[in-house]
Order: C-alpha cells, then structure tokens, then sequence
C-alpha cells in the first residue's frame, strides 16, 4: 500500500469489553464507545463524528485490506460519490468463508437487486467511501435501520439522491477469530428494508 500523503484521521467505534477501547485510545485513533446497538448503529455514531471530505468504512480486523484504499480515492476522483469495494466483480473474491456464509451473502445481495431494486454487485459489502456530500445529502438521521440492513438503506437513499455509485474490486479474507453476529431478526430486518425500498417507503 502507498504512503498515504495527505492528512486523514481514524475514527473507531467499539462496544467490546476485551480492552480494545483502551487500546485504540492509546494510538493516533479517534475511539467512541458506542451507545447504539448493531452495525448499523456503529456506522451511524462513526459517519456522525467524521470531519472529512472523503470517508471511507471498513472493518476493524483486516477483513478489508488497506491496500486497496488508493483504488477507492482513484474512483472519487473519477466524480463517483459512493464507491463499493466489491467481492462479486473481476478481480474480487472471498477467502475464508464456508458455504453457509456464502450463501447468507448471496441471498441478501438477490434480496436487494430483485426485491429492493439496488443493482450494484454487493450491496452488502462494509468497505465503502461517501464524500461529505452524501452523507450531507441523505440525512444520516432520517435513516432507520439500525442492523446490516444499514448497508442496504444507506446506499438505496444515495441513488435516489442522484449520487453515483461504482464499484471496486476487493478480496475479502474472513477473520481469523470470532463469528458473524448476523442473527435471524437481522435478515428479517434486511428483507422489510428491501420491502420499505421497494414500496418508496424510505421518507
């Protein structure tokens, strides 16, 4: 990965009690104890507290590599507004997940091409940039999910604010420890966010 050359700040929200808040608190990272609950929650709190142009989301265990954040800016600066790092296009791929998993992720992206309408390659995937634009555009306080259906309503709020969207490919290698906490009243959730797109219930 390229020295990055221009000034960025690390924001990290954790809700763990493992002595990870400690430990970020003692680095160059911005660390806030999260109040919400689920992933949607978290990105909430995070997207709230950055000050910068450009944002970019990704999880905190190397799941998503750093290495293709250069790749990402590229796309920004190409006049994209939102761009996906994307497992299912040329050059991407999953490293590490079993067949359950996999199948998990290609419903939820079926569920949110057919049903929501969102035809990106994965819509479920963490690693993205926003510009402040986006983020400024779609009210981030309007936005009601709180679990992994975040990622759905987040991005179906920036294309119908006219907001382009493109995709970059990423090889996505599964953690080495710990488990998905993605749970039945999660995908539930995701499907009646599809529902809520479909039926222009967003507002």
């Amino acid at each position: 990965m390229k020295e990055i050359s221009e000034p960025y700040e690390i924001v990290a929200v954790d809700k763990s009690d493992d002595g990870t808040y400690e430990r970020l608190s003692e680095m160059k990272v911005t660390v806030i104890r999260q109040k919400s609950e689920g992933l949607g929650g978290a990105l909430l709190e995070g997207l709230k507290e950055v000050q910068g142009g450009v944002v970019i989301t990704m999880d905190a265990d190397l799941s998503h590599d750093p290495k293709y954040i250069p790749s990402f800016i590229k796309k920004a600066r190409e006049s994209f507004d939102v761009v996906i790092g994307s497992r299912r296009m040329p050059g991407g791929g999953i490293v590490g997940w079993n067949w359950r998993r996999k199948l998990i992720s290609f419903g939820g992206n079926f569920v949110g091409r057919k049903i929501a309408g969102v035809n990106i390659s994965d819509l479920t995937s963490g690693y993205r940039l926003y510009k402040r634009k986006v983020l400024e555009g779609i009210r981030l306080e309007e936005i009601r999910s709180t679990g992994y259906s975040f990622q759905l309503e987040i991005l179906a709020r920036s294309i119908k604010k006219g907001f382009k969207v493109e995709a970059v490919p990423i090889v996505f290698h599964d953690r080495l420890q710990g488990r998905s906490k993605l749970s039945k009243r999660q995908w539930l959730g995701f499907f009646l966010t599809a529902l809520r797109i479909r039926f222009g219930r967003l507002d």
